[in-house]
């Protein structure tokens, strides 16, 4: 678990930081950032021993007012529209082509860059329970701030994001966005399959595959030793390794992606 709180960060001056929220189904995780995005606390919940309206209920700094708040909900229920064929009256509709919609709140996000318009569910209970607490919440799927992260980025590369069941796969030659997925996943050995059969299907020669999320020592070395050709890195803020650790830094690197979504 991960409870980290920075010397400078101070209780009573919220108002004037970032908080970024992470919820998925183990797991619940936030990071407050300075106006710099520097992380100045970070904890780690078990959505396992608790709900998420306790955890809100009983996590103080949940409770208080910041700047901005951001909310990531991890789903599988995304897809991507081309903003030429987008019509934001149609947004249930695209999303139903590709899974099925239950209780589920959509929404849509422009990312500019990639010429297209992110379509997404959140589960209603999670987003009436962040917005009980947390109002002015803007809510976000896991594949936006990975997406932006690869249009930034120069060259062909990868970006892959971890979590308890999934892998989000970014891919990217400079600013031109490849292809954007999530797959179910069990073990590294099925990343490692999904990874290999996404390269195999674009015909790319990346120069890199950035790792980041819930993956620890064993598991980068086993994409290394695969991928040999290829220049596997973890993808981490180098303030947040030093603030919680090599792990847990990669855990909370989404969220610092999240405060640069504009």
């Amino acid at each position: 678990m991960l409870n980290f709180v920075d010397r400078k960060f101070n209780s009573e001056q919220t108002s004037k930081y970032r908080l970024s929220i992470q919820i998925s189904l183990d797991g619940f995780l936030f990071c407050i950032f300075d106006t710099n995005n520097i992380c100045l606390a970070a904890k780690t919940l078990n959505t396992a021993d608790a709900g998420i309206d306790y955890l809100f209920a009983t996590e103080l700094l949940l409770t208080k007012r910041f700047s901005s708040v951001k909310c990531i909900a991890v789903s599988q229920k995304s897809t991507l529209v081309p903003n030429g064929c987008f019509d934001k009256n149609k947004s249930a509709e695209y999303l139903e082509f590709v899974c099925d919609i239950n209780n589920e709140k959509i929404f849509t996000h422009k990312i500019q860059k990639a010429d297209a318009h992110c379509i997404f569910a959140i589960d209603n209970d999670i987003y009436a329970t962040v917005k009980k607490y947390q109002p002015q919440a803007e809510f976000y799927n896991q594949c936006i701030p990975l997406i932006y992260s690869a249009l930034r980025s120069s060259g062909k590369n990868m970006f892959i994001f971890f979590d308890s069941e999934t892998i989000d796969i970014v891919a990217c030659d400079s600013e031109n966005l490849l292809l954007q997925n999530s797959y179910k996943t069990e073990s590294t050995g099925d990343a490692i399959y999904f990874v290999a059969a996404v390269k195999k299907i674009l015909n790319v020669e990346f120069d890199n595959i950035y790792l980041s999320g819930k993956i620890n020592k064993h598991e980068e070395e086993e994409f290394g030793s695969f991928f040999e050709k290829v220049k596997v890195k973890v993808e981490m803020n180098k303030n947040l390794m030093f603030a919680t650790g090599t792990e847990n830094s990669l855990r909370l690197t989404l969220l610092e992606k999240l405060n640069r979504c504009v």
